[in-house]
């Protein structure tokens, strides 16, 4: 079993974030972490950069994924929802659809998770910062089930979807600051060593999500 933090955000790459990468790697010892992995909204680290963050991280026993956070829109420019993409070697800088981010990342034969469907939005309880009920109609391989801000009824609607769509969930902090991170993770049954077998075992739903505090 390996508990994986796989959704966070680091000041590197992520305006919005208060993390800095050698923190991160601290927090998840701290935490008891397995592994991690980094998010940024918008775009994939370059390899050189995340192989050195990846050495740092190796002295502590800590496994580093490379992935990234995309919001996509429709021609109306109407949200549609972020995902999490896995598995695929360039930053998704520009504008796609969900249809269309899920039609590149699996010709990549990369995964794409839903991030936080049912997260509420300023806007009212029908109107959401994630998906929404959209993820019945994408071939998406996962949903984030464990999200600080999915409430009891987000939960039953994202265990609904998993039960009917036939897809795992995940858990990811979401991290922007580092108290957070680890505090909604992503248990693994079997060894994760790098990105390949955390698609794997995503894609074969040996995962469960938790929420740790």
């Amino acid at each position: 079993m390996m508990v994986f933090d796989i959704h966070v955000h680091t000041r590197k790459y992520s305006d919005c974030s208060f993390i800095s990468p050698e923190e991160l790697i601290s927090q998840a010892v701290e935490t008891h972490l397995d592994g991690i992995a980094i998010t940024e909204h918008g775009m994939r680290w370059p390899d050189q950069e995340f192989a050195k963050l990846q050495k740092l991280a190796d002295a502590h026993g800590v496994v580093l994924i490379n992935g990234q956070e995309i919001y996509t829109s429709n021609a109306k420019n109407e949200m549609e929802g972020d995902f999490l993409v896995f598995g695929i070697k360039q930053s998704l800088t520009g504008r796609y659809s969900a249809q269309e981010l899920s039609e590149i990342v699996h010709k990549e034969r990369g995964i794409v998770i839903a991030a936080h469907p049912y997260k509420l939005s300023r806007g009212g309880k029908s109107h959401y910062y994630g998906a929404g009920d959209r993820i019945y109609k994408l071939p998406i391989d996962a949903i984030e089930l464990c999200h600080p801000d999915h409430t009891e009824m987000a939960l039953s609607k994202v265990r609904k979807a998993m039960s009917k769509l036939g897809i795992p969930g995940t858990g990811g902090s979401d991290a922007h600051k580092i108290f957070k991170v680890g505090s909604c993770v992503t248990v693994f049954e079997n060894k994760i060593c790098d990105e390949k077998d955390f698609i794997r075992e995503i894609r074969q739903g040996k995962v469960k999500a938790e929420k740790r505090f």
